[in-house]
């Protein structure tokens, strides 16, 4: 910025001044087409390129030294084509006579008309102006104090009227492969080098194919330069492009060295979804009637360490963001917030679902997802984030506190926590991508979260009820989902109570079983399952081990009114794929004595199979039986035993 103002301080100096002298000389020489040839030889002398200058030039005396000119034409930089770099159809300057006698410039207009102006970058990056800053910088004197060069130039006249009416610029990257144009441009100010702000207005209709865009973009304001100083002030702008508004209140200093920015800025409500149209940006949020109310208002602070905006409150349809964020430029590049909204719906802006194409293979989000390496290592930030309501991928939160610092590519997410589901969570995430492979660990906990209505929401399983906790203590690494699911290690604890599971019914499965002993004759009886089967329980509790990826149970208990269920088994969290045996007691009685029957649950975690053994199921239904004969065994050969020594005493 500091160098794009200097560049045009320089230019308008110039050119400025360049007009002033032609016309007070040529004033004096009365005839000034006579040194057409001269004008033409210093330019060529001072910028390298050609001037052609067509028509008469034309004096006016009194009250004001007037000049005006025909076309003139400045020829483009060399490699940038044969069109000029500027045209102007015809300009008049007005130099107030007596002020000059007083040694004073004072510039009563200065008018052009029809400029045409083709900017340029060519593929190497080469701008088609970089010659004549250097020309106009090699041109200056040593500065004495902080580079006053062409404000000090400036800061020497008074300029009653500036106006540029019925010109154009086009400006075309070669390196980015993008072409911008901007029509009908108009610029009128009065005098913003005075001591009081004036009037300046500033307007054009700005074109591009790709994205396809036309609008018309205005600037109004009241404005002051202080050229010698580099200071502007702004104590009233309004900017507008198409639909959308700013108005702001601004303040700079130093400008030509390191500027100093402070005001308010507002941007009054716009739809946001009309304007991305405009550019050509495809959005459609699974909402229709999302983004269609976008506002801003904000104090803005800028200086070479820090652009920050304080005060912040931004609307997002009926969301309401507010808090405080900057932008640290050194010594290195950092990030620091303080945000907090008061009520959101992510998902409202996310895609809707699609349909799975049936000619693609169905692929796994964990495939899709890749960890960000590089931008984990290069970002630096540190901030909380506040929502009192929130609701993202399904899952609703309240009072929740999110706190991320962030250095040297260590990432340290929490602690973190929210109301959620009836209960609480409080958890910590700890990502170290320093090393070529990212590490993970995590540390969550739910307590007395309703994890029902949770895995709903989240879309992981739908057939389930209770109240309980869960804590997680994980590690893993990878460079994506599916490298960190096949690490994953570290412990698991589950401890629920008043729920039910819904699609599977152990006694029913015991049942099954035992009506099909007769036809099985010792083989495993697969058992059907129904989606209104259910198996109520008081408590459930189960601690896993993990490690890489398969997790391992010993000690799963479930106690219900009429089953009880121990367990033990693998789920193979890359595969997907569970192999589970449970030992599933059904009450019979009012003492809750019952038949032990072991089930095997195998296959997809989306659809497993039940089976039960029904070999173990005879053994244990014959157990009574075999109890029953080896007392009554055991009981003859007593009495036998006792026979013989009667029988050996006489």
């Amino acid at each position: 910025m500091r160098k794009a103002l200097k560049i045009i301080a320089i230019l308008l100096g110039v050119v400025i001044g360049l007009l002033v002298l032609v016309a007070v000389a040529l004033t004096i020489l009365v005839d000034p087409n006579r040194y057409r040839d001269d004008i033409v030889a210093a330019v060529k002398a001072q910028t390298g390129r050609d001037l052609t200058i067509e028509g008469d030039l034309r004096l006016s005396f009194f009250p004001w030294i007037g000049l005006k000119t025909g076309r003139l034409v400045l020829a483009n930089a060399p490699g940038f084509g044969p069109e000029p770099f500027a045209v102007v159809g015809g300009s008049e300057i007005k130099v107030e006579l007596w002020p000059l006698l007083r040694q004073q410039v004072v510039v009563d207009a200065v008018r052009l008309n029809g400029l045409r102006l083709n900017l340029a970058r060519n593929k190497k990056g080469r701008t088609n102006w970089e010659d004549l800053a250097k020309s106009a910088e090699s041109a200056e004197p040593p500065p004495t104090t902080e580079e006053p060069g062409a404000g000090a130039a400036l800061a020497a006249f008074t300029i009653n009227r500036f106006e540029i009416r019925d010109s154009e610029a086009t400006w075309r990257d070669e390196a980015a492969g993008a072409a911008y144009a901007v029509r009908n441009l108009e610029l009128t100010s009065a005098n913003v080098l005075g001591a009081e702000p004036a009037p300046l207005r500033f307007a054009f209709d700005l074109e591009s194919k790709d994205p396809p865009i036309r609008e018309r973009v205005q600037l109004e304001a009241r404005a002051r330069f202080d050229a010698e100083a580099g200071a502007l002030d702004l104590p009233e702008l309004t900017v507008t492009v198409g639909d959308v508004g700013l108005q702001a209140q601004l303040r700079g200093t130093r400008l030509y060295a390191e500027p100093v920015l402070a005001g308010g800025i507002e941007v009054s409500p716009f739809d946001a979804r009309a304007l991305l149209g405009k550019l050509g940006v495809d959005y459609l949020p699974a909402d229709e009637k999302a983004l269609r109310k976008v506002a801003l208002r904000a104090q803005l602070q800028h200086d070479p360490r820090t652009s920050a905006l304080s005060n912040l409150q931004l609307t997002l349809d009926e969301t309401q963001l507010t808090g405080k964020l900057a932008l640290h430029h050194k010594p290195e590049t950092a990030y620091r917030f303080e945000l907090a909204v008061d009520s959101i719906d992510v998902d409202r802006y996310l895609p809707p679902p699609t349909a799975p194409d049936p000619q693609q293979p169905e692929r796994s989000p964990a495939e899709a997802a890749v960890v960000p390496v590089a931008l984990l290592r290069e970002t630096n930030a540190e901030g909380t984030f506040r929502a009192g309501k929130l609701k993202a991928f399904g899952v609703r939160a309240e009072d929740m506190v999110l706190k991320v610092n962030a250095r040297n590519g260590r990432i340290d997410l929490g602690p973190n926590q929210a109301k959620l589901y009836g209960g609480t969570y409080s958890g910590r995430t700890l990502i170290d991508a320093s090393g070529r492979v990212p590490q993970f660990r995590m540390d969550e906990k739910l307590t007395g979260v309703q994890l029902g209505p949770l895995l709903k929401d989240a879309q992981v399983f739908d057939r389930y009820s209770g109240t309980g906790n869960v804590s997680l203590n994980l590690t893993a690494q990878g460079l994506d989902a599916k490298a960190i699911t096949r690490t994953l290690s570290g412990t698991v604890t589950v401890a629920m109570r008043d729920g039910k599971i819904e699609g599977v019914n152990l006694q029913k499965i015991v049942q099954q079983a035992r009506a099909a002993l007769d036809a099985a004759r010792g083989r495993e009886v697969q058992a059907a399952t129904e989606p209104s089967d259910e198996t109520a329980f008081k408590s459930l509790t189960a601690t896993a081990r993990i490690t890489n990826g398969v997790a391992r149970n010993d000690d799963l208990k479930l106690d219900g009114p009429v089953v009880r269920a121990t367990g033990s088994g693998t789920a193979d969290l890359v595969k997907e794929t569970l192999d589970y045996r449970l030992q599933v007691t059904v009450a019979e009685g009012a003492d809750r004595q019952g038949t032990t029957v072991p089930v095997r649950v195998r296959g997809p975690f989306a659809g497993p199979s039940y089976s039960v053994d029904v070999s173990a199921l005879l053994r244990e239904q014959t157990k009574p039986l075999q109890q029953k004969l080896e007392k009554k065994l055991d009981q003859e050969l007593q009495d036998g035993l006792e026979r013989l020594r009667q029988k050996l005493r006489r």
